[in-house]
C-alpha cells in the first residue's frame, strides 16, 4: 500500500473548519439574536450573557454530535464538508462503519483535538494511512472519493445528496431489447 500524501492531510484540516463553522456560525447568530431581543436592562446583564454564553455552547455540542457522528452514519461517511472535499470516512476493509465507530471517533476527538488540533495533526503526519488519534483505534481512514461521472452533482429528488443506495448495474444491449438474436431466442 502506497502512502498518500501530505495533501490529505490539508483537506482534512480544511474539512474540520468547514464543519465547525457550519455548526459555530448558526450558533452564534441564534446568541447574538436572543441578547439583542431579550437583553436585560440593568444589573442582571452578565448574568443573562453566561446563560446564553452555556446555551450556545450546549447547542453547539449537539450541533458537532449531529453533524459529525449522525451525519456521517446516515450519508455514507461523509460530512456535509467531507462532501464538498470529496472525503469520506470508511472501515479498514472499505466498509460503511456503524454509528458506534462515529461516536468513537468523535469522542477520541478530546485527544485529537488537544492543543489546538496539533495532536491530530501530528499523529495524521506520522500514520502510515494519515490516521488520526480517533481513526486509529476506530480502525477507521479517511479516502479521496473520486469524482464519477454518474456522481449527482445536485441532490436528487429524494433529498439524499445523490448518495446511491448500491451498486448501479450498466445496461447491455440486450437489457433494453436492442440485440435481435436476444430477442429471437426468448
Amino acid at each position: 500500500m502506497t502512502r498518500p500524501g501530505l495533501g490529505v492531510v490539508g483537506r482534512r484540516v480544511a474539512q474540520f473548519l468547514l464543519d465547525e463553522l457550519l455548526v459555530f456560525v448558526p450558533m452564534l447568530l441564534l446568541a447574538i439574536a436572543v441578547v439583542w431581543l431579550f437583553h436585560p436592562h440593568g444589573p442582571g446583564l452578565l448574568t443573562f450573557l453566561e446563560v446564553v454564553l452555556y446555551t450556545m455552547l450546549a447547542l453547539d455540542f449537539l450541533g458537532l454530535l449531529f453533524v459529525t457522528v449522525w451525519w456521517p452514519y446516515r450519508h455514507g461517511g461523509q460530512t456535509p464538508a467531507m462532501r464538498w472535499l470529496r472525503l469520506r470516512v470508511v472501515t479498514l476493509d472499505g466498509a460503511h462503519p456503524p454509528l458506534s465507530v462515529f461516536v468513537v471517533r468523535q469522542l477520541l476527538m478530546l485527544v485529537d483535538g488537544f492543543a489546538w488540533g496539533l495532536i491530530g495533526i501530528v499523529v495524521m503526519l506520522v500514520t502510515r494511512r494519515r490516521q488520526r488519534f480517533g481513526d486509529v483505534v476506530a480502525r477507521t481512514v479517511v479516502v479521496r472519493v473520486p469524482r464519477s461521472a454518474d456522481q449527482a452533482a445536485f441532490p436528487g429528488p429524494d433529498g439524499d445528496l445523490g448518495a446511491v443506495a448500491g451498486v448501479q448495474l450498466a445496461l447491455d444491449r440486450a437489457d433494453v431489447g436492442l440485440d435481435r438474436r436476444q430477442r429471437n431466442h426468448q
